[in-house]
């Protein structure tokens, strides 16, 4: 269960999106004109989407000083991730970085799929509710695209 209520829950999808879309972007660049690349921005492009909808439809503040410590624990840090896989080191390149950082991907994904389907189960307002699902199902869209691009690279 979590230890928050409605508008703390938001803030953290936010935050999650925020940090996928950074890492996203950031991995794009790096793969260019691939599969991989080509992934990642759309993958960047489609968190930016969930940023749009948290923000414009409950009004969530992009950032709020102070907040991130108390939310930290339901956040997954995929800049450690990356440091950890080495796909931030400057000597990996090529398809080795390429699925590490589908690797990373594939972890996100699936954090935000576990938190979605938990979040929904502790808000009370249909519409909040219908919102994180729709989330949630786009991020098991995403997860299968990685899935699809870890199996069959090209």
């Amino acid at each position: 269960m979590l230890d928050l209520n409605e508008i703390e829950i938001l803030q953290v999808a936010l935050a999650h999106e925020g940090r996928a879309k950074a890492f996203y972007d950031r991995l794009a660049r790096r793969h260019g004109d691939t599969p991989a690349g080509d992934l990642f921005a759309s993958l960047a492009g489609e968190e930016e989407g969930h940023i749009r909808k948290l923000s414009s439809r409950y009004k969530i503040p992009a950032y709020e000083a102070g907040w991130e410590s108390k939310y930290l624990p339901y956040l997954i840090d995929l800049d450690r991730l990356a440091w950890e896989e080495g796909v931030d080191a400057g000597g990996l390149s090529g398809a080795d970085a390429a699925r590490k950082g589908l690797a990373i991907a594939r972890k996100a994904e699936s954090h935000a799929i576990e938190f979605y389907g938990k979040a929904a189960g502790v808000v009370e307002d249909k519409n909040t509710k219908g919102l994180l699902a729709e989330l949630q199902a786009e991020e098991v869209a995403h997860l299968g695209r990685i899935e699809s691009l870890l199996k069959d690279p090209r």
